[in-house]
């Protein structure tokens, strides 16, 4: 599907570039620097005497104790030397597919060359329904401790699109996909608190072009064309853009003339440019898609007001609705209506936990290579000329709410005469920055 010139280059840029993987500070390396601060550099055991006015016979105690795995090691001994760690590699998490699994090896390698940990898991459609139906409902409500101490541990979580099938759970009850969202949520809320960094690399899938409804060379053409374009320059410039027309806005209103009347009040807005930087970090924002190219931000949570149409929806995970209406007040979700396929949004509701329907993000797409896949949402939400609406989970990038949902909605300015503004001001005009 791609060359091994093109699968290095893509590693590259999600390791090196995007996510920055390789190595942190040691803790043990901080902790023990309060109490002995003559542990640094590299020394002999004379001079590490020297150094801390210590017995000979209590520095090799410290120096045995610190040579343990327990403490990373701290101190690693090469012939008369002691040497003290004071980075250690992240720990990394890598879910794929067995489509994109030399990806997944590549990017495995990068990382152990920048001296990171790996784990990593093979998933499938099969594999995740499968373990819902296999497993005792009982079992479905457990949150195992391996799992929680795999989360409280990694630094970095890397989604290369496990899943190749979008309706994977037609056909599981409520009450089993319910039972889970509460593990689901609690994962959010240790990843939040520990502010673990991520990205969702999208991939081609057949099985998705089928259920999309393209053919799975178009579905290519669209997904690479959009990555490439990811990294790209001027995908920076019209970023940085719209970024400062939009940063400092208050308050948000879309309008359109297919009965869309929505207002709400926004946090600053962040941008989705291929890095994760540490202006990104210090804003709370932790994580990245791939592809990318868009502004965006967290809502206040209870301002939402009105109400937003979209023609075509994919309901994830579950089928396509058309002819949604939603209306809002106070932030939340209070009502919806769809023309078809209103079952399958009652079915996400009922299976999610939490601020499930409180709005959670807006979005501006600006990646010009997006082409419209009908439903692959990490692509059409980056469309230029488009916006897009999300309910339910949103503390990972500013917000408040906690769910086991983010539920993202797309709509084409350009179809409707939509127009956004920013405090009063006409800032988009059919999808066109005009401000």
């Amino acid at each position: 599907m791609l060359s091994d010139r093109q699968l290095k280059w893509l590693a590259d840029k999600i390791v090196n570039d995007s996510m920055k993987i390789g190595t942190k500070p040691n803790p043990s390396y901080l902790k023990a620097r309060k109490k002995y601060r003559w542990l640094e550099g590299t020394f002999t055991l004379k001079q590490a005497v020297r150094r801390s006015g210590l017995s000979k016979k209590t520095v090799e105690k410290i120096l045995a104790k610190y040579s343990d795995v327990d403490y990373g090691p701290l101190i690693i001994k090469k012939g008369r030397k002691y040497k003290v760690k004071e980075r250690v590699g992240h720990n990394v998490m890598i879910n794929y597919n067995a489509s994109n699994k030399a990806l997944a090896d590549e990017i495995e390698r990068l990382c152990w060359l920048n001296g990171a940990h790996t784990a990593s898991r093979e998933m499938s459609a099969e594999w995740l329904k499968n373990s819902y139906m296999l497993h005792p409902l009982e079992t479905l409500y457990e949150f195992p401790p391996m799992a929680r101490e795999t989360r409280k541990n990694i630094d970095y979580r890397l989604y290369l699109e496990a899943v190749e099938r979008e309706f994977w759970a037609k056909g599981i009850p409520v009450p089993r996909l319910l039972a889970s969202a509460m593990a689901t949520k609690k994962i959010h809320e240790i990843e939040d608190r520990k502010k673990v960094r991520w990205v969702i690399v999208g991939w081609p899938h057949p099985e998705t072009a089928k259920e999309l409804g393209i053919s799975p060379a178009k579905f290519r053409k669209i997904m690479f064309e959009s990555i490439w374009c990811t990294f790209g320059k001027k995908t920076r410039e019209i970023i940085n853009r719209y970024h400062r027309k939009f940063y400092g806005a208050k308050k948000i209103r879309i309008v359109a003339n297919d009965g869309t009347d929505l207002t709400f009040s926004v946090r600053r807005f962040l941008k989705d440019d291929g890095i994760l930087s540490e202006e990104d970090i210090k804003n709370s924002d932790v994580g990245m898609n791939i592809p990318c190219g868009e502004i965006f931000t967290a809502p206040i949570e209870t301002s939402a007001n009105g109400t937003i149409y979209y023609p075509k929806t994919m309901v994830r995970d579950h089928g396509m609705v058309y002819g949604l209406m939603l209306w809002f007040k106070d932030g939340r979700m209070v009502r919806y209506k769809a023309k078809r396929g209103g079952e399958y949004m009652k079915k996400l509701l009922a299976e999610s936990t939490g601020e499930k329907d409180r709005i959670a993000e807006f979005g501006i797409g600006l990646n010009r290579k997006a082409r419209y896949t009908g439903g692959d949402i990490l692509i059409d939400e980056k469309i230029f000329k488009t916006i897009h609406i999300a309910i339910g989970w949103n503390k990972g990038y500013g917000g408040k709410n906690q769910s086991s949902l983010h539920f993202d909605m797309i709509k084409f300015l350009d179809k409707c005469d939509g127009k956004v503004y920013a405090d009063g001001k006409l800032m988009i005009d059919r999808g066109v920055l005009v401000a």
